[in-house]
């Protein structure tokens, strides 16, 4: 934020020196009057303006962040689904005497954010989970070019999981940061406006 100054003489004169005293306004950038003309503030309104500004700038940092959570964490959501549904298949597969079963015949429920009823496939490689040609998840027998076997399958889901998990605490430590700075922002405005009415108190009752 850049700031300018604007110096200009009082009606009062020194007693030491005979000369006019000056005072100082400051202008910064997109403070201006309703003419488009920079406004002039006193040091208690720049200090405002700049806590301010840099309280709404983490403020955009801050729901950015916490848009990313929510969409991690409706990408866990999805994860957490299909995990539950294909650890089924082992014993849905050796009960119907089959081996392999495919992720384009299972949607991700209608209601969750990140994948609303797309297949299974479609969120897992939207993910980076497996592969785009991966088709099948096979429990028995040997995997043919579009598959993926059972274990692997659930290895990698758990893995990306654990990542997004990590990457979820890791936003969370930021967040409370970013939180904590945006706060100190405000107080600081506080702290200072009152600093200055008492200074300018002290000066008063010094007359």
């Amino acid at each position: 934020m850049p700031i300018a100054t604007v110096e200009f003489d009082l009606s009062m004169v020194s007693p030491d020196t005979g000369e006019y005293l000056t005072a100082r306004t400051y202008t910064v950038d997109g403070v201006n009057n309703v003419d488009g003309t920079p406004r002039q503030l006193s040091i208690g309104q720049l200090v405002m303006a700049i806590c301010l500004q840099r309280a709404a700038a983490l403020e955009a940092s801050i729901v950015e962040l916490m848009e990313n959570m929510n969409s991690t964490s409706a990408k866990l959501e999805a994860l957490t689904e299909i995990e539950t549904e294909v650890l089924k298949w082992p014993d849905e597969l050796k009960e119907a005497g089959s081996s392999a079963r495919s992720l384009n015949n299972y949607n991700v429920s209608g209601d969750n954010a990140a994948y609303p009823g797309v297949t299974f496939k479609t969120a897992l490689v939207g993910m980076g989970v497996i592969a785009n040609d991966i088709r099948y998840v096979r429990v028995s027998g040997n995997p043919d070019s579009d598959d993926i076997m059972f274990d692997d399958f659930i290895t990698q889901l758990e893995a990306k999981m654990d990542e997004m998990n990590s990457f979820s605490q890791q936003k969370m430590i930021e967040l409370q940061s970013q939180t904590s700075k945006r706060d100190q922002a405000y107080d600081m405005i506080s702290n200072v406006l009152k600093s200055l009415n008492t200074v300018e108190v002290g000066i008063v009752n010094n007359y």
